[in-house]
């Protein structure tokens, strides 16, 4: 059995629960294990999970507290022994093992599972039949299906889970002005380009796109929190990804997962060039407007 945790936020399914149930209806499909979600929370809507052979829903209010999760998955894995267990690299999955023996940071796995650890610096690829794998966001692409699937429903008290926890209070982020993890096209701006932002919003305008930046932009304040693209920002999976006068550092590479990478750089021997489809070496504060006047006429 392979076991995929839905990760579940204000009562809606988070996007990385379906982009690991690409991968392991993939590895089931092959091994011809039964796929089987775990959910846990209130009145959560289960029609886009028609990539599992089963559910098993664990309804109640008090699971709103995610701290209560890790007990209820602990109840769960003692009933059923998956194989393996799937569950995002986030913040509400590294709460959830609990300390429990796992390989963080993975981006694949097959017959071996890759993962990456000092900040990108190294690639590890492990042999494993049975375990915890924490799956970083923007891995694969996710896999929404409307499909009716059997849902085995447990209530806290059935699975013997006494842990009583109250919640006293969530403290939410500040609202994003955009998410960068969803857009399609995504222009990046790095030290190289800071002197051009302004321009460089009216490129992304112009492809229907958003603006990201490198760590160093973020740090100056030149753009929120919410722009920053790397290992200490957001995984981003967009179709192109336009790089302009990033270097590339591994930890910013590290969070870009695009089908396309257009690179723009004064430095010809630029990390950024060995991820890009193409690469154009000068100065960005040149190309780019010329870059913006073409696509204008």
């Amino acid at each position: 059995m392979i076991m995929v945790y839905a990760e579940v936020l204000n009562g809606v399914i988070s996007d990385i629960t379906y982009e690991i149930l690409r991968k392991a209806r993939e590895i089931a499909d092959h091994t011809e294990e039964e796929v089987v979600t775990v959910v846990m929370g209130y009145n959560v809507d289960l029609k886009y999970l028609g990539a599992s052979d089963r559910i098993i829903y664990v309804e109640d209010e008090r699971l709103k507290n995610f701290a209560l999760h890790r007990y209820v998955l602990e109840k769960i894995i003692d009933k059923y022994s998956p194989r393996i267990i799937l569950i995002g690299n986030t913040s509400i999955g590294m709460d959830l093992i609990g300390g429990q023996p796992c390989i963080i940071s993975c981006y694949d796995f097959n017959d071996s599972v890759k993962s990456i650890s000092y900040g990108g610096k190294v690639f590890i690829e492990s042999k494993l039949d049975r375990g915890i794998l924490l799956i970083n966001r923007g891995s694969f692409e996710p896999l929404r299906v409307e499909k009716e699937v059997k849902v085995e429903r447990l209530s806290l008290d059935e699975l013997g889970v006494k842990v009583d926890i109250e919640l006293v209070e969530i403290i939410r982020p500040e609202v994003e002005d955009v998410d960068i993890s969803k857009a399609e096209i995504v222009v990046g701006v790095g030290r190289g380009a800071q002197n051009i932002i302004d321009v460089a919003e009216e490129l992304a305008k112009i492809l229907n796109g958003v603006v990201g930046a490198s760590r160093p932009v973020i740090d100056q304040g030149l753009l929120p929190r919410s722009r920053q693209v790397g290992r200490s920002g957001k995984t981003i999976s967009p179709k192109l990804y336009l790089a302009l006068g990033i270097s590339g550092a591994m930890e910013h590479i590290e969070g870009v997962k695009a089908k396309n990478v257009i690179a723009i750089n004064k430095d010809k021997n630029a990390p950024i060039f060995r991820i890009s489809r193409y690469g154009v070496v000068g100065d960005v504060e040149e190309i780019v407007p010329l870059l913006l006047e073409r696509l204008r006429s």
